[in-house]
C-alpha cells in the first residue's frame, strides 16, 4: 500500500524548499558582492601603491 502525504506535510515541504533556495541565492549573491568588492579593493590598493612611487 502506497503511503501518501498529507496535504499539511507537502505544504509544509513545499515551503522549506522555497525558503532554502531564497537562502542559497542570497548566500550566492552575497559572495558574489563579496568578490567584487574584493577586486575593486586591489585596485584601489594598487593604484594608491603607483601614486606613491610617483611621490
Amino acid at each position: 500500500m502506497p503511503t501518501v502525504e498529507s496535504e499539511a506535510k507537502v505544504k509544509t515541504r513545499v515551503r522549506f524548499e522555497e525558503l532554502l533556495k531564497t537562502h542559497h541565492d542570497l548566500i550566492h549573491e552575497r559572495k558574489k558582492l563579496k568578490k567584487k568588492i574584493g577586486k575593486s579593493g586591489e585596485k584601489i590598493a594598487n593604484q594608491r601603491k603607483s601614486m606613491e612611487s610617483r611621490q
